[in-house]
């Protein structure tokens, strides 16, 4: 199953590229697409600090964050999720800061091709699956060649699997804090 995570703040964008996500007679189709869709990039984090996602995909120019800031934020969280930008406007110096500090996959301008972009979404999401597989197979060679304690690889295979499991949350006072 993908897991899409969709950022916008105008709601008819989002609603149109949730139907074109889970539209599965549309090729090429997106393999089991299970989308959220977000209307405020501070929502979405939040989101995404509980729940992992396979790729992001995000407009550049929102009222509260823009894409590129929101998707850096998203990268140090879950580094292995894979992320995409939209925008309708050329912003040169925003597109580069997205792919430098964001590691975006893809840039797709607005309008968008449902072809284009679904094939995009194809091949992000494959790419990603091969990046995570390398990590895990770079992981257990290490582990083999002794150099990561197995202790160590199954950390790491946890934290990509559910992102933040590993990561504690303190109150205040000394305690733990579970989820809410």
């Amino acid at each position: 199953m993908a897991k899409l995570l969709i950022v916008d703040d105008e709601p008819s964008v989002l609603s149109a590229l949730r139907r074109m996500c889970l539209n599965r007679d549309a090729s090429p189709p997106i393999p089991d697409a299970q989308v959220t869709t977000f209307t405020s990039p501070v929502q979405a984090l939040e989101y995404v600090r509980e729940h992992p996602v396979d790729l992001v995909i995000s407009d550049y120019r929102m009222p509260e964050m823009d894409g590129a800031s929101f998707l850096t934020r998203v990268r140090e969280l879950q580094p292995f999720s894979a992320r995409i930008i939209l925008s309708a406007y050329a912003d040169i110096e925003g597109i580069m800061r997205a792919v430098n500090d964001a590691g975006i996959f893809q840039f797709i301008s607005k309008p968008w091709s449902d072809h284009d972009l679904r094939a995009a979404i194809v091949q992000v999401l494959a790419h990603r699956a091969l990046l995570v597989e390398n990590h895990q197979l770079a992981s257990e060679v290490r582990r083999q060649r002794g150099v990561i304690s197995a202790q160590q690889a199954e950390f790491e295979r946890l934290e990509l699997e559910s992102p933040g499991i590993t990561r504690v949350r303190w109150a205040p006072d000394g305690g733990v804090l579970l989820e809410e």
